[in-house]
């Protein structure tokens, strides 16, 4: 799906360059520049399936429990400082704190899960209530790349890569706490991003951004990877 996503949007940019490139908008006047804003974030879901018994996170899982881990929206908040190499071309780092609950279990498979003396038991074809949340800290790098529609807006493509620090936990599934857990990671991540950019004056501009987030998360022979879709908005400052 990001590569997908990643193509549509670079072939876009082609197609729309030669009617947006003659425009010189206020924003591409300073070299250096910060920002700080926020958003939603909207998670995918995430598929579990353990094909033999073992432990995951201090739970002992039996094997074949399978299903689909779902979450409810979240929000983020960010802060960016970034270099602008030339009239189209930024770099960028920015800094970011996200948070969002756990939703539910869709189990497929049927299984057990047990830590503490706490045993949740997963019936195929049934949904259990989780009560949990995932709060993170990510840095990402990258360049941004952005072309004048007109002396206000400007239309803005880019991504990066860093790492994501997080804090993964389940307090019950279904009311039951054998699949609890409390579990920090370290893992890298990336980032593609795409908007507009609406300056306001020489100094300062206001971005809307859609972004598709990806967190190498994945657990050998239990989960995949992390993936989430996000919208949000930043007020720019250049100096």
């Amino acid at each position: 799906m990001l590569n997908k996503r990643k193509i549509f949007i670079l072939v876009l940019s082609v197609l729309i360059f030669p009617f947006v490139s003659v425009a010189d908008t206020y924003s591409i006047n300073e070299k250096y520049y910060i920002g700080f804003g926020g958003g939603i974030i909207l998670p995918e879901d995430v598929d579990i399936k353990k094909t033999g018994a073992g432990v995951v996170n201090g739970v002992t899982i039996s094997a074949n429990l399978a299903g689909t881990l779902q979450f409810d929206s979240g929000y983020q908040f960010s802060g960016l400082i970034g270099y602008r190499y030339n009239e189209y071309l930024s770099f960028e780092s920015e800094l970011g704190y996200t948070s969002f609950d756990y939703d539910q279990v869709d189990v497929t498979a049927a299984g057990t899960a047990t830590v503490g003396g706490a045993t949740f038991t997963g019936v195929a074809s049934n949904s259990y209530d989780i009560d949990g949340s995932i709060s993170a800290f990510s840095m990402i790098f990258g360049p941004v790349i952005d072309f004048d529609i007109n002396n206000k807006f400007e239309f803005l493509i880019g991504g990066g890569i860093g790492f994501s620090n997080y804090n993964d936990e389940i307090k019950s599934v279904g009311g039951s706490t054998g699949l609890s857990y409390d579990e920090d990671f370290t893992n890298f991540t990336t980032k593609f991003k795409t908007g507009i950019n609406y300056s306001f004056s020489s100094k300062s501009y206001i971005q809307a951004e859609y972004g598709y987030n990806y967190v190498d998360s994945g657990i050998e022979d239990y989960s995949d990877d992390f993936g989430a879709h996000s919208l949000g908005g930043k007020f720019i400052l250049n100096f």
